[in-house]
């Protein structure tokens, strides 16, 4: 008789005498301050089981499922401890590298804190070509229009120092959209 991913489970956690290595559970309910989860395993309530199994520093990659989702959990070595490393469904997604973050959820993409909007650089510099232009040309018309009457030349210099856009300056090389 062919066995069942729960007899192979129950096999290869008693040959290994003791707790089971992975457990496919549900989730009951997700805390997102202390990056835990408690999940329903058949019946037995499991509570605090990491997020992010590596518990020193706010680092790395964090899964936040969704409450209801099945979950994959992987056993910590040979602890009593429990980290998800797969979840059918997610709330939101951190990463954080260093000093650079991004959170991901249904609402959208923040990248390191959401301090300022994503800047559509081509749109950006499209507009800033325009008011170049504007410049160039009020340049032109302050240097050749006449006073009314006497028809001699404003008095009125005017030397722009705006340097023509570029999106090159302006673009973020390490954001791509």
């Amino acid at each position: 008789m062919a066995k069942t991913e729960e007899d192979i489970r129950k096999d290869l956690a008693n040959a290994l005498k003791g707790k089971p290595v992975t457990v496919l559970a549900e989730v009951k309910s997700v805390d997102q301050t202390a990056r835990t989860c408690d999940i329903d395993d058949d019946g037995v309530i499991m509570y605090g089981v990491r997020l992010q199994c590596i518990t020193n520093g706010n680092t790395g990659i964090v899964i936040f499922p969704k409450t209801g989702c099945q979950v994959l959990c992987a056993r910590i070595e040979e602890s009593d401890y429990y980290s998800v490393v797969h979840a059918s469904e997610i709330d939101k997604l951190e990463i954080k590298i260093q000093d650079k973050s991004l959170t991901a959820d249904s609402n959208g993409f923040v990248f390191n804190g959401g301090s300022i909007g994503s800047v559509k650089a081509d749109k950006m510099v499209e507009w800033m070509m325009k008011v170049f232009s504007d410049l160039q040309t009020l340049t032109t018309l302050l240097s050749t229009s006449a006073v009314a009457g006497n028809g001699s030349p404003l008095a009125i210099v005017f030397t722009p120092k705006t340097p023509q856009p570029q999106l090159s300056d302006f673009a973020d090389d390490a954001l791509k959209h």
